[in-house]
């Protein structure tokens, strides 16, 4: 202990928003120690440090989280780790999902069934980890991510304007994402505007010769210029084929966007019943509830998806969680 805060160790292979602002969170709670690294000097830093530390946390069960749980037992220790999605998610046709690793499987089960606990980020990942890792699943539970809902929150003025945020730097993630259907979707809208924010240009065009003239294609943003598109557009669209939980459909709508998802993983649970599901890949589906939100056809309002988001997926609740693992 250091002034009565716990020593704790939190471990990732990137920088991320979402582990950035685990990290702040964590901060509030404990004495942190954030090693975010790759390789064999990963493995080295992670041995140094669990010596050190009265808990280990992992962003995603992975061989590096299964070396920090071996080395927390080893010195007896407390590990937790956070369920991401691809790390117990497996899809062969899109090549997409850690344990698609003959040699991984076996070290993120490890992982996972001797991590003290285990936070998957919704339901649906809770079920999947299970059914990955083929146990009882005593240390799991579910923790829901924590979005900061001043930050996201609702704008002046809106624009009938539709909106998806994924990043995509490849081929397979356009596909997983599903940003193919989004294009498809737009060039039977043509009357109206849509926006597409995270997608690599250069991979596009690997993908398809033709941008439908109503899209506009814009590289990842920073926070502050992000608010501001999801504040402008009326619709937000997640059309992914594989999706853990959506935290990009969750920053919409705190601020105000109507989200049509498809029917995939954890994006039911996010939208709740304050957005509109449809079938996985049914463009026709997709452009009909788009059409239906943007001509006032359907009992959705920006403020039930704000108020549902935000009561949801409070940061209070998620640090309720730390708070309990590392100070109970």
């Amino acid at each position: 202990m250091s002034n009565g805060r716990p020593k704790v160790l939190l471990f990732s292979t990137m920088r991320t928003t979402f582990v950035e602002d685990d990290l702040q969170l964590i901060q509030r709670i404990a004495n942190v120690k954030w090693v975010c690294s790759k390789g064999f000097l990963a493995i080295a830093k992670l041995k140094w440090a669990m010596l050190f530390r009265k808990v280990g946390i992992a962003w995603f069960a992975s061989v590096y989280s299964g070396v920090m749980v071996f080395f927390s037992r080893l010195f007896r220790k407390e590990s937790v780790i956070i369920i991401g999605g691809a790390d117990v998610i497996t899809d062969p046709h899109l090549g997409y999902g850690l344990l698609m690793s003959g040699w991984k499987r076996p070290i993120v089960r490890y992982a996972v069934r001797n991590a003290t606990k285990v936070l998957p980020t919704s339901d649906y990942l809770k079920k999947a980890t299970l059914q990955a890792c083929d146990y009882k699943g005593a240390n799991l539970q579910v923790c829901f991510p924590g979005l900061d809902s001043q930050f996201w929150s609702l704008g002046r003025s809106r624009d009938d304007q539709v909106l998806s945020v994924a990043y995509c730097d490849t081929i397979d993630r356009i596909s997983v994402k599903g940003i193919d259907l989004v294009l498809e979707t737009a060039r039977q809208m043509g009357e109206v505007s849509f926006r597409i924010v995270g997608v690599n240009p250069e991979v596009l065009s690997q993908v398809t010769s033709s941008i439908p003239e109503n899209v506009q294609i814009r590289p990842p943003l920073e926070r502050g210029t992000l608010l501001e598109e999801y504040q402008q557009a009326a619709v937000y669209l997640q059309l992914s084929r594989v999706e853990s939980f959506g935290i990009a459909t969750a920053e919409a709508m705190l601020c105000g966007c109507i989200p049509v998802v498809s029917d995939v993983g954890g994006l039911p649970e996010t939208v709740g019943n304050v957005g509109c599901i449809v079938p996985n890949g049914d463009v026709t589906a997709i452009v009909s509830a788009v059409h239906n939100i943007l001509r006032g056809k359907t009992d959705f309002s920006e403020e039930a998806c704000r108020q549902w988001a935000a009561y949801r997926f409070s940061i209070q609740q998620r640090e309720e969680t730390f708070r309990d693992l590392l100070l109970g």
